[in-house]
């Protein structure tokens, strides 16, 4: 047995010396009494040095921290337990900071006493790299005006995608507000696909639209007989959306006793059924949607103020669509893009005039109302008419524009008056050669700039 025992002591200092990441072993005085050859390899510190040494030696970030709670909490000399998994950083010998993920694990001895501590640090560097270059290349992507479903490269929207792209990779809740319309759900969907969630479930639900009596038991479930209806246990949206985002739209309209327990459940992050006694633990990033401005609810009483702070970790404001006329030719070559394939269809764009009242009217319903006035124009354009004409609009929008109602932009159509294969020279002079450019001053998709090319002999 003494012999066995011999060899497993071999084997064990064999296997930490081979193991691909550094590790290191403390004692109960936070001294070093073991360092392997990959700890040599990324501190640059040699087992000579280190072993002896306090582990602070190593500049741990976690451990060099004035917050007692979290050294408390991470230290697991102090805790007395896994000091779990965190990604922080160390300063090598030569001071340059490496991002590492440690892992660490507390050692007992047969008689139950703590006796030390096996850490182990894995180098992150080239992880944080790839990071920072896929922030990169969306960034890119996203200034040409494309962001998961959304469209758009003007100034507002520009802000808008870097603010979802610096909170994506996080886990904080998030408060997404504009008007009726604006997109805001798409903007969730969009910061989950991007976040570290995206293979796991996005689960919306409208506050509004769930009857009072019904939405504690929407959002958390029930057990079987807890109410008149409950013939069998049923799981909520917080217990099916854990490991994901659930997305709470119109948040504003939500019953104040319902408020109270959706904090419990933000605090705790666990939930009870109804008719039930026991908690389960959930996992979820909530995001809330408003046309409202919530802290204004807040102020007439209207919406906790204590859960207002828990769901607005960040704030997001989705702009309306007046406020980003720049967007509206790429967003109707989006939608007429996407209602040809629906309709099978081969509709190549708008006049000048239809472009200059989409860019001029003031859409009080925002993308949805401009979506909508160009799904109608699709359905009662036909025959041999590739081109949407101002007779296609919806009668209440251009009624609007009879009466008056439209907001002025700082637009005008350069194109007016002219016959077609002027227009489409001159789009192509103004857009330096770029058809895609020259598609968007058009008001058309740049499939349809090219079939017109072709056509006009251009």
């Amino acid at each position: 047995m003494a012999n066995t025992n011999k060899i497993n002591k071999f084997f064990k200092e064999a296997l930490l010396e081979t193991v691909p990441c550094a590790v290191f072993i403390v004692d109960t005085n936070e001294q070093i009494v073991f360092w392997n050859k990959s700890a040599e390899n990324l501190t640059k510190f040699s087992s000579e040095e280190m072993v002896g040494e306090n582990c602070l030696k190593l500049h741990l970030n976690i451990c060099t921290t004035k917050d007692k709670t979290m050294l408390d909490s991470f230290c697991p000399l102090r805790s007395g337990t896994e000091g779990g998994e965190i990604e922080c950083n160390i300063r090598r010998k030569d001071g340059v900071l490496v991002p590492v993920i440690r892992r660490s694990k507390t050692v007992y001895s047969d008689k139950g006493e703590l006796i030390g501590a096996i850490e182990a640090l894995v180098d992150v560097s080239l992880i944080k790299r790839a990071r920072s270059e896929i922030r990169n290349l969306k960034r890119e992507i996203a200034q040409s005006g494309r962001f998961g479903e959304l469209v758009g490269s003007s100034p507002e929207m520009r802000k808008l995608y870097d603010r979802m792209m610096m909170v994506a990779d996080t886990n904080a809740n998030i408060v997404i507000e504009g008007e009726t319309g604006t997109g805001k759900e798409l903007v969730a969907r969009t910061i989950h696909s991007e976040s570290a969630r995206t293979d796991n479930i996005f689960l919306a639900i409208n506050c509004g639209a769930v009857p009072e009596t019904l939405l504690e038991a929407e959002l958390f479930g029930h057990k079987k007989g807890a109410f008149t209806g409950a013939v069998a246990d049923r799981a909520g949206c917080f217990e099916t959306a854990s490991g994901g985002t659930l997305f709470l739209d119109e948040i504003a309209e939500m019953p104040l006793a319902s408020q109270v327990k959706l904090l419990r459940v933000l605090q705790e992050n666990e939930i009870t059924r109804v008719g039930d006694n026991e908690p389960l633990a959930v996992d979820v990033r909530v995001m809330a949607a408003t046309n409202k401005i919530l802290s204004q609810q807040v102020q007439e009483g209207k919406f906790r103020e204590d859960l207002y702070y828990r769901l607005n970790v960040v704030n997001i404001k989705v702009p309306p669509l007046r406020k980003r006329r720049g967007d509206i030719a790429d967003l109707a070559a989006h939608f007429i893009k996407q209602f040809n394939k629906k309709y099978h269809k081969d509709i190549q764009g708008c006049t000048p005039e239809v472009l200059d009242f989409l860019i001029n009217f003031d859409w009080p319903g925002n993308i949805r109302q401009l979506e909508h006035a160009l799904e109608h124009a699709f359905v009662v354009t036909g025959g041999a008419n590739h081109i949407i004409e101002m007779e296609s609009l919806p009668g209440e929008i251009t009624a609007r524009k009879e009466a008056g109602v439209s907001e002025p932009a700082q637009h005008s159509s350069s194109f007016d008056g002219l016959d077609e294969k002027t227009q489409v020279t001159q789009a192509l002079q103004k857009a330096n050669g770029n058809k895609a450019e020259a598609a968007r001053l058009l008001g058309m998709t740049r499939a349809g700039l090219y079939k017109k090319i072709k056509r006009l002999g251009v």
